[in-house]
């Protein structure tokens, strides 16, 4: 075959439409990635001093918005188990600690959720207690924060509150 024979036109028909086809996509999905919703989320045992107040055990959850859409956290919740997964609902109240819930978070707003301890950790230990089974539902546990355009933010409890859970659970094994 010659090269001379060849039909250039068509040629650069098709490379101009395999470059439109491709810039297409890219353009969508880089719309796709910008819309959609990235949380970044902190949950773990705080002890809070200072601000002429009393010192505070506190469960802590905190969320960021570290993408470029809004959303509003309509409900804080947990789930633990692997296979038989169980789901509960944490109920949070507006107080010194925490937002309020709906709240909406824009690009880099936060938003901190609390759960105060008292001397016993009652908190802990109900849920050992009535929720909490084994050390696999602990080590499988995660505090799950639900947003209203249907996405969740799974966020693993840190090591501290981790062996808080498990010491609470041996005693009630004991």
């Amino acid at each position: 075959m010659d090269v001379s024979t060849i039909n250039w036109g068509s040629v650069a028909d098709w490379v101009s439409g395999i470059g439109s086809l491709s810039a297409a996509i890219v353009a969508l999905y880089i719309a796709k990635i910008s819309q959609r919703v990235r949380l970044r989320g902190y949950c773990g045992y705080t002890v809070r001093l200072g601000g002429g107040m009393l010192k505070q055990n506190l469960v802590s959850i905190d969320i960021t918005n570290i993408g470029s859409r809004g959303t509003v956290i309509n409900n804080i919740g947990i789930r633990i188990g692997l296979f038989r997964r169980r789901y509960g609902i944490i109920p949070v109240d507006r107080d010194n600690y925490s937002d309020k819930i709906p709240m909406l978070l824009n690009d880099g707003d936060q938003g901190h959720w609390c759960i105060p301890l008292d001397e016993k950790f009652s908190w802990i230990n109900g849920l050992c207690k009535d929720f909490i089974k084994s050390p696999l539902d602990i080590a499988t546990m995660q505090i799950q924060v639900h947003t209203t355009n249907g996405g969740t933010q799974n966020i693993r409890p840190n090591k501290n509150l981790r062996k808080m859970f498990f010491e609470s659970l041996n005693k009630k094994t004991e």
